[in-house]
């Protein structure tokens, strides 16, 4: 029998996970059950509507006092399928008729999820700012060496450009993970 398969492309940024699930599981309704992502194309297979339930994570170092390795063992036993990796984003999926992957009160998983992503958002944009403040050193470097102006122009531009570019990608994005954390918190303090 030939399995029927479609490619949608769709972007996500790291504050939209809560938005990614609940297309994932809007496909999973109407029969395309999730297969793979690279981020921006995502590959869905044909099956029976709503047989699946996705959810994402973001696994810590030393999750739950466990190695990646065995964090994964343990999320398989407890009935979920790692479906596939995306840079460090796992997608779990596990029968619907096994019921959802939360509680009626899921505040204090949903908080843990936003932190995760925040501190995720927070740690590739200083790894992008090493990246570019090493090019704009080097380039700076150069150009003295070269006593060329060119370069040191380019240096400068390099640095410039590479900051605001951050800068719009990224404070809107840790802003609204930010948001959400402070929403849910409240939320919390007004159980107590």
């Amino acid at each position: 029998m030939d399995m029927e398969y479609k490619k949608v492309w769709r972007f996500f940024s790291i504050a939209d996970f809560e938005q990614e699930e609940r297309w994932l599981n809007d496909m999973s309704a109407s029969g395309w059950n999730f297969v793979r992502t690279n981020g921006l194309i995502f590959t869905f297979r044909k099956g029976t509507p709503g047989e699946f339930i996705y959810k994402m994570d973001l696994p810590e170092n030393n999750a739950h006092g466990l190695g990646k390795e065995e964090y994964y063992l343990f999320l398989t036993e407890c009935g979920n399928r790692i479906v596939c990796q995306n840079k460090d984003w796992i997608y779990l999926r596990k029968s619907a008729a096994d019921g959802p992957f939360e509680t009626s009160d899921n505040t204090y998983p949903r908080l843990k999820m936003v932190n995760k992503a925040y501190g995720y958002a927070n740690k590739v944009l200083c790894r992008l700012l090493s990246v570019f403040t090493i090019i704009a050193l080097v380039l700076k470097v150069l150009a003295i060496s070269l006593s060329s102006d060119c370069l040191d122009g380019m240096s400068y531009g390099v640095a410039f450009g590479a900051i605001m570019s951050l800068a719009l990608i990224f404070v809107p994005i840790i802003s609204r993970l930010r948001r959400k954390m402070n929403i849910l918190v409240d939320e919390i303090g007004i159980k107590r």
